[in-house]
C-alpha cells in the first residue's frame, strides 16, 4: 500500500438508511484528522450537504443533480483532483453517495490508474435501515442488496425500531450475502470511530465479482452545482433514454410559513410511490428556528434545528420516489399547508408533537 496515499471511506446505503447521520457522527468525533467531505444528492437542491453540521477544518464539496455512479462521475473525479492540488491536502476523504448510487461504480473511480498514487479506498461502509429494508420489493430491494454486497463493513441502523427476531434474520442474510463483512448494529448510526476510519485497504477483488447496475435518476430541474468553500462543481447531468431502474426527484420551495398541523397531515398521507422526503421547513408555530423534515417510507420525523439567523426563512423540500409519482399533487398539498387562519400553539406544542411523532 502507498503510505502517502490519502485514504477514502465510501458511505453507501439505500434512501433514508442514515448516511448523513453517520457522516455527522464521524465529523464530530475526536479523530484529529483534516477531513474533506464529498456529498452526492440528486436533484437541484442538495439537502444532505446542508444537513452536515459544520466542523472547523473540514471542507465540503456538494455534488448535485445526478448520481456519482453515472451522470456526474466526471465531477467526482474533478473534485478529487482539485482536493489533491489544494495547498492544504486532506488527510482523509469521506464520500457520501446518494441513496440510489451503485457503490461498485463509484469505487472503481477511486481505483483509476491516475489516482492510484494519491488516494486509496480504505473501506466501503453500507448502512441498512433495519425497519425499512424488509419492506423493499423488486428492483428497490436489488439495489439495496447490491449496496450491501460490495461493502466490507455493514452498519445495521435503527435497530431500536425492530424486534430481536427481525435482527437475527437480517444478520443471517448479511452473513450469507457478504461472509467477510463486519456487522455492527446501531441506533442513530452511533458507531465507534475506531471501527470506521483507517481500517485497511479495501479488497478490490470484492468488486470484480459483479458488474455495476444500470441505476439512473431523473430530476426535472436543470443542473445546479453548488459552490462550497471555494470548490466549484459544474456541468449538466446527461439524460438516459433506456433505464432498468428509474427514480424521480422533485423539489419544492416557498417563502411562506407552513402550518404544522397541515404539514403533518400532508406528510402522513404521502402516496406509497414516495420513498423519501427531506428538507427544511419554516413553521408558523416555531418561526425562529428551522424545522428539519425526514420521511423514510411511512416513518415521519420532524425536529427543530438551529435558528434561521441572517438567512431568510424559506421552506425547501426534496421528494424521491418512483418515476410515476404525481408532482402536481404534491405541490397542491404543500400549497394547502401554508399557514393562515390556524391558531399557532407555539414551540412547546411543536416539541410535544415531535416527541410523539412516528
Amino acid at each position: 500500500m502507498n503510505q502517502s496515499a490519502i485514504p477514502i471511506t465510501l458511505l453507501t446505503g439505500y434512501l433514508g438508511a442514515g448516511k448523513t447521520t453517520l457522516l455527522n457522527h464521524i465529523l464530530h468525533a475526536p479523530h484529529g484528522k483534516r477531513v474533506a467531505v464529498l456529498v452526492n444528492d440528486f436533484g437541484s437542491v442538495n439537502i444532505d450537504s446542508e444537513l452536515i453540521v459544520g466542523v472547523e477544518g473540514e471542507r465540503t464539496i456538494s455534488l448535485s443533480n445526478g448520481c456519482i455512479c453515472c451522470s456526474i462521475s466526471g465531477d467526482l473525479l474533478k473534485a478529487l483532483l482539485e482536493l489533491l492540488q489544494h495547498p492544504q491536502r486532506p488527510e482523509y476523504i469521506l464520500v457520501e453517495a446518494s441513496g440510489v448510487s451503485d457503490p461498485a461504480a463509484v469505487a472503481t473511480t477511486f481505483m483509476l490508474p491516475e489516482l492510484n498514487p494519491y488516494v486509496q479506498l480504505d473501506s466501503i461502509i453500507a448502512l441498512l435501515d433495519a425497519e425499512q429494508f424488509p419492506s423493499l420489493q423488486g428492483k428497490d430491494q436489488v439495489l439495496a442488496m447490491d449496496q450491501v454486497g460490495v461493502a466490507d463493513f455493514v452498519l445495521v441502523n435503527k435497530v431500536d425500531l425492530v424486534s430481536q427476531d427481525q435482527l437475527h434474520e437480517l444478520r443471517d442474510w448479511i452473513r450469507e450475502l457478504v461472509p467477510s463483512a463486519r456487522i455492527l448494529e446501531t441506533s442513530f448510526a452511533q458507531a465507534p470511530l475506531e471501527l470506521l476510519l483507517g481500517v485497511g485497504r479495501y479488497d478490490a477483488e470484492q468488486l470484480a465479482t459483479r458488474e455495476a447496475r444500470d441505476v439512473h435518476v431523473h430530476a426535472p430541474e436543470s443542473s445546479t452545482h453548488k459552490r462550497k468553500h471555494g470548490f466549484v462543481m459544474a456541468g449538466p447531468a446527461h439524460r438516459h433514454s433506456d433505464h432498468t431502474l428509474v427514480f424521480t426527484t422533485w423539489s419544492y420551495s416557498t417563502p411562506q410559513p407552513l402550518s404544522l398541523k397541515k404539514l403533518r397531515r400532508f406528510l402522513d398521507e404521502l402516496p406509497t410511490s414516495i420513498y423519501r422526503a427531506k428538507g427544511f421547513v419554516w413553521l408558523q408555530e416555531a418561526s425562529a428556528r428551522k424545522a428539519i423534515v425526514q420521511v423514510v417510507g411511512a416513518r415521519v420525523r420532524i425536529t427543530l434545528g438551529a435558528e434561521w439567523g441572517a438567512e431568510p426563512p424559506r421552506t425547501r423540500l426534496v421528494f424521491i420516489g418512483q418515476s410515476n409519482f404525481d408532482a402536481a399533487r404534491l405541490e397542491r398539498g404543500l400549497q394547502a399547508a401554508a399557514a393562515g387562519g390556524d391558531e399557532a400553539p407555539g414551540v412547546g406544542a411543536v416539541l410535544e408533537w415531535m416527541r410523539g411523532a412516528k
